[in-house]
């Protein structure tokens, strides 16, 4: 196959299989078609041509322009791309495996204070049926903190709202069951409401559905959540995992254990998940010195 139908299998796999947001698919596609220009420059018929030195030759090229963390993201896009073409076949090897990333200063991730995200939860207040799914939507993301794929990916036998519970599947088919707080039990029930309405007669099962009566896509709630944000007047760049980031930083400013918002977020280290208390860290010493008699 020729390395634009590669790419373009490996772009439909982005989008409908790991249902990664716009933005992610774009900087893989982004990184993917960079390494495929240099391959074709040195007269590679395909990506199985390619081995890791090329690889290794590539990005010592991008070092002369391009930072550490962005070299170590198209690293990473490489090597994802090589494991999809073994997987289907396309490629006996991942030659990208036996190149290793750079270390990089840590980037703690963006989230919003608890009055944005107030804001951002009121702002679909109407009661029209896509309202009713928006608001449904982003109290979900927030009370579960789960990822957007797996909110996408629940179907309506995976929530109990009587036990303010759903069970979501996670990286790696890991599956976990995660609650839902009393807001978010309000807000879905009265968008089920409705969603009958919107399914156009599908019999569609997903729990969150578009305006066709399908499954929504990562699109579709990217769109919806950055939408909401600048309608509450939020200036960030809000996306599902800002609600996702925020989820945590907040459990942790309230004293929250360390260990179970690891459990929560589906985190298969507690690396990933002390991200957050360097955030939760900042809050308290702000509290400290607005409140403390001698902070200064």
């Amino acid at each position: 196959m020729s390395l634009e139908g590669d790419i373009g299998l490996f772009k439909n796999y982005l989008i409908n299989e790991k249902m990664y947001s716009p933005h992610t698919v774009k900087a893989y596609m982004g990184d993917i078609n960079g390494f495929a220009e240099f391959i074709s420059e040195k007269n590679l018929g395909s990506f199985s041509e390619a081995d890791h030195l090329v690889i290794r030759e590539y990005l010592s090229l991008l070092n002369r322009t391009h930072s550490r963390s962005s070299m170590n993201r198209c690293l990473s896009a490489i090597k994802s791309f090589y494991s999809f073409l073994k997987q289907k076949g396309f490629s006996d090897k991942n030659p990208a495996l036996r190149v290793s990333s750079g270390k990089t200063p840590l980037k703690y991730p963006e989230h919003l204070s608890q009055s944005e995200i107030l804001l951002l939860l009121e702002v679909n207040s109407g009661e029209g049926k896509l309202n009713l799914r928006d608001s449904a939507i982003i109290e979900f993301l927030y009370s579960t903190g789960c990822r957007s794929a797996e909110a996408l990916g629940c179907d309506l036998s995976d929530i109990d709202l009587i036990g303010g519970s759903v069970q979501v599947l996670g990286k790696g088919d890991r599956e976990r069951v995660l609650q839902l707080g009393g807001p978010a039990v309000k807000k879905i029930h009265k968008y089920l409401k409705v969603r009958e309405e919107l399914s156009w007669g599908t019999n569609s099962q997903a729990l969150f559905i578009n305006k066709t009566g399908d499954r929504m896509g990562p699109r579709t709630l990217f769109r919806l959540i950055r939408r909401s944000a600048e309608a509450a007047g939020i200036t960030k760049k809000v996306s599902p995992h800002t609600i996702r980031h925020s989820f945590a930083t907040h459990l942790l400013e309230a004293g929250c254990n360390l260990r179970t918002v690891q459990e929560m977020l589906g985190h298969r280290r507690l690396h990933t998940t002390q991200l957050y208390t360097h955030l939760s860290r900042d809050a308290l010493k702000e509290v400290y010195q607005k409140c403390h008699p001698r902070s200064r």
